[in-house]
């Protein structure tokens, strides 16, 4: 599991914003992955959630469809900067959209973005090392 780093604007280090939190991240970016998603999963770790990657900035739609577990989702533009923030039912058909352009999302825990103070307009950035990815929320 990923060491959660949840950091304000420590003393000494005014104007610099420090990061906010890590998540542990699953990539999702082949079209059968991106399909799949967190679907038929009956538990996520608490600081685990899912990266989808697309190849170009669009409407996205997901669904609570085949899913056990309450999710929140983060849609992602291509500047990096959270538009939107929303909450997937388990097994609910109706579609969540991005509602404007965006070529990521990330899906975590439902209550994850709240309990972290992740908020629409933050930034991420994402860290590929050898064994694992994060996302970092700035």
């Amino acid at each position: 599991m990923a060491q959660v780093m949840a950091w304000g604007k420590a003393e000494g280090w005014e104007g610099i914003d420090l990061v906010k939190h890590y998540l542990n991240v699953e990539i999702a970016s082949s079209p059968s992955q991106v399909a799949k998603g967190l679907m038929f999963r009956n538990k996520l770790g608490e600081d685990d959630g899912m990266l989808f990657k697309f190849h170009t900035p669009q409407n996205l739609k997901f669904w609570g469809v085949n899913t056990y577990i309450p999710l929140s989702i983060a849609f992602i533009n291509s500047d990096n900067v959270i538009e939107k923030i929303s909450y997937i039912s388990p097994h609910d058909s109706r579609a969540i959209t991005s509602e404007t352009d965006c070529d990521r999302a990330i899906e975590a825990n439902y209550d994850f973005f709240t309990k972290n103070n992740v908020k629409v307009g933050d930034k991420i950035e994402i860290i590929n090392d050898d064994i694992k990815t994060f996302v970092k929320f700035v």
